[in-house]
């Protein structure tokens, strides 16, 4: 490594730093056990250029790092060179054009504040310090995400570095093959991104959010439904129900939340796609109800963010299903009978995924999101937990239609999270790309 001249930090395998940059990248902070030769922090483009060339020469594959907030750290690998792209961190807002550019360092819990504070919204991501590049690569499940789509379909274009270390313009119209890719591909991707052009929307007007919180004895009932409830949502509604040991900022006792987050455009709306929570036939079972309660977008990161604290362990698996809920209740009981101490807990998105338009990468969801998250602070509880999420993710596997990169956990349990025909496509993309391949895929293909 000692012939990469950069304007950017290297950070080489002996150095006595090195093990720090490694966890410096790292929200979950279980040891992957894989370790690269050298950290490149690049300051530019040309920076990514040079290390992608240099990683050519020398024979090492290629991982890139945009937050850290893999949970399975697909960013580390051995024998390879990490780019980490924390310093691409700028973005710039054009009103009349209802666009911004954003670069992948760039949290969404930074830009979208900003973008509301001048009126303006882009579907970020739920949670504090998750930046854009890995965020929008594998889809992007977002604020007002039943609304506005997927975060990717509002990707108007990509500048990327290729893996011959060529910088391109990737839209509908130039370099479509990266485009298609881009958009779905999340960790696989074959070429770094250094900037995004990004579709704004206007602010909506409205938005907060109405909880009722169930003990745990009412599991069945609430689960039948959430599960009958779900079809007729609003796209206005983000309906999501949690099992944990500790509710309500973790100061209540074990019990469901059920939450219905809200961006409405007018006062009529905001009352009418909450009605299904006022009229519910058992919100007289929940120990809390609340009326909509307007919140800030900074206050409602916050909120998110008591689920998933940092320093700590993190154990995680998902996946989409179709499946009844006489299927699911036999499993939902035993994930709340299993589940850890908290903040472990279990997430159930009402997702009824709308017929979608964009042709790009992402294929994969349903009418069902379930994700664990195995949570623990001490190192010498690991084997005690780490496992939970994916073993029980694999005894649902029956069940399963696929699974989303976000809360992924490939490095332990293979799963489809393209279909098949758009795995062939990346397949055949990358083949042209990336032939000698330099970037690493994922931890594992789909089985």
């Amino acid at each position: 490594m000692q012939h990469l001249k950069l304007q950017g930090k290297i950070t080489y395998k002996l150095d006595p730093q090195f093990d720090a940059r490694i966890k410096a990248t790292l929200f979950n902070l279980v040891d992957p056990g894989r370790k690269p030769e050298a950290i490149v922090e690049p300051e530019n483009v040309e920076d990514v250029i040079a290390a992608i060339r240099y990683a050519q020469s020398a024979g090492l594959q290629v991982s890139v790092c945009s937050g850290g907030h893999s949970w399975s750290a697909n960013h580390l690998r051995n024998n390879s060179l990490l780019i980490d792209m924390s310093n691409f961190n700028k973005f710039s807002v054009d009103h009349e054009r209802m666009e911004a550019t954003a670069e992948p360092g760039v949290a969404g819990s930074t830009l979208l504040p900003e973008l509301m504070r001048q009126g303006l919204f882009f579907p970020t991501g739920h949670c504090i310090g998750v930046c854009l590049g890995g965020y929008l690569l594998q889809g992007g499940f977002a604020w007002n995400g039943p609304k506005l789509g997927l975060a990717c379909e509002s990707v108007l274009g990509l500048d990327i570095v290729t893996a011959n270390g060529e910088l391109v313009h990737a839209s509908a119209t130039e370099n479509t093959d990266l485009y298609w890719a881009a958009r779905g591909s999340g960790a696989g991707f074959f070429g770094v991104v250094v900037k995004f052009y990004l579709r704004l929307y206007p602010r909506p007007k409205y938005h907060g959010a109405v909880l009722q919180v169930f003990a745990m004895k009412h599991l069945e009932t609430v689960f039948r439904w959430v599960h009958e409830v779900g079809p007729s949502l609003s796209s206005a509604v983000e309906m999501n129900v949690l099992i944990s040991k500790k509710t309500v900022n973790n100061l209540m006792p074990a019990g469901i939340e059920v939450t219905a987050t809200v961006f409405a455009d007018s006062k009529d709306e905001l009352h009418e796609v909450t009605a299904f929570m006022r009229n519910s036939p058992i919100k007289n079972k929940a120990f809390i109800r609340t009326p909509i309660l307007p919140l800030s977008i900074k206050t409602m990161f916050k909120m998110v963010m008591t689920h998933y604290p940092e320093n700590h362990h993190w154990g995680v698996d998902n996946m989409w299903t179709r499946a009844s809920i006489d299927e699911l209740l036999p499993y939902l009981h035993r994930i709340a009978e299993t589940m850890p101490p908290p903040p472990t807990h279990l997430l159930w998105l009402n997702w009824q995924p709308p017929q979608r338009q964009t042709d790009m990468a992402f294929s994969m969801e349903d009418k069902i999101y379930l994700a664990l998250y195995g949570v623990w602070k001490n190192a010498k509880d690991s084997p005690k937990y780490e496992n939970w999420a994916a073993d029980l993710m694999a005894a649902m596997n029956h069940l399963s239609t696929g699974i989303q990169l976000a809360d992924e956990g490939l490095h332990r349990r293979a799963a489809p999270f393209v279909s098949t025909a758009h795995l062939h496509k990346l397949d055949d993309i990358r083949a042209q790309r990336d032939p000698g391949k330099v970037f690493h895929e994922w931890h594992s293909r789909p089985v």
